[in-house]
């Protein structure tokens, strides 16, 4: 009898536990989906074993049609007209003013269809520092649209000399109700020896953070200008 009472005490704490932590994970999520809804304009970055990981999110008005083709026109200029890119997509972001800590000067690009990689070629200026000549950079970008509307424009970097150990970046392009449009970018970098130094935590910011937000901000650009196109403005 004893033991029988043990069993349904013993029973009963495991219940009434997983009912505390379901209460807590329920809560957790209610949290995190208010924050979302209420900033939608927000960037964070963790450091870590010597990555920094970055998650930034923002939010406009677009329709699917809007999303899905920005999201191609990125994909499609970054595999055939790379140069295009900083008329638009990364406009601001690469040859910037004297006072940057870090400037990047695109050269040339070349597509491989077969495999999918991009063949990059960069100068990497550290004002008063050095000069970086002729950085190779290898990447793969690619979409994926899913079923529930979501489209996903990956950027894999799968070879950098000097400059990058690894990064991967992904841009959701996640539709909302009444043609709101969320923006989620997540990156991922794994810097080089050289720039793991150069490239404290503080200089991150000043350096990698807001060409992220620059980047969302180009594409939403992108977004209403075709939105406003669409609507006959």
């Amino acid at each position: 009898m004893q033991k029988t009472l043990d069993i349904y005490q013993r029973t009963k704490t495991n219940i009434s536990s997983l009912k505390h932590i379901a209460f807590i994970i329920s809560v957790l999520f209610v949290s995190v989906s208010t924050a979302l809804a209420s900033t939608p304009d927000s960037i964070s970055s963790v450091y870590k074993a010597g990555k920094f990981e970055t998650h930034f999110q923002s939010k406009t008005k677009a329709s699917n049609e809007i999303a899905q083709d920005v999201a191609e026109y990125l994909v499609t200029d970054f595999h055939n007209s790379p140069g295009h890119l900083f008329t638009w997509a990364l406009k601001g972001l690469g040859l910037q003013n004297k006072n940057n800590e870090l400037i990047i000067v695109f050269k040339s690009s070349e597509h491989d269809p077969k495999t999918g990689v991009t063949h990059g070629v960069f100068d990497i200026v550290v004002p008063g520092v050095t000069t970086f000549k002729d950085i190779k950079v290898d990447a793969i970008v690619s979409k994926t649209k899913y079923t529930s509307g979501v489209i996903k424009v990956t950027a894999n970097i799968i070879y950098s000399s000097l400059l990058l150990k690894n990064a991967m970046g992904t841009l959701l392009l996640i539709p909302q109700k009444n043609n709101d449009l969320m923006l989620v970018t997540n990156v991922n970098i794994n810097f080089g020896w050289f720039f793991n130094l150069f490239i404290t935590q503080k200089r991150y910011k000043s350096i990698v953070e807001w060409r992220i937000e620059k980047f969302n901000e180009n594409i939403i650009d992108e977004c209403n200008r075709r939105q406003g196109i669409e609507a006959g403005n």
